[in-house]
């Protein structure tokens, strides 16, 4: 493998490392599960079973692996979840502010 194709696989995995991230608002413990779940589009509970069952079946690599991501990796950045009344709300659109 030349030096160009290292360069473009080590950019890659950089790439990949970066996109991932925990979900400390939906997740249970440290919050790995709900990030990869979040990030692939996978279903949290299934994701969860699944690394469930990789504990059971190899309890150090993978409590490893999950520790070490639960510490390594950066919280997803907060979402607005809420309705349009709280944004005409905070928009001063609503009137609610003037009512009392």
């Amino acid at each position: 493998m030349t030096y160009s194709n290292w360069h473009v696989t080590w950019v890659r995995l950089r790439r990949f490392a970066e996109s991932l991230y925990k979900d400390r608002e939906n997740g249970l413990l440290f919050g790995v599960c709900a990030g990869l779940a979040d990030r692939f589009d996978w279903n949290p509970t299934a994701t969860r079973i699944v690394a469930l069952i990789a504990l059971v079946c190899a309890f150090m690599p993978t409590a490893f692996v999950y520790l070490v991501a639960g510490l390594a990796l950066p919280n997803r950045k907060l979402r607005y979840r809420g309705g349009g009344d709280e944004d005409r709300f905070w928009a001063g659109g609503s009137g609610a502010a003037g009512r009392g």
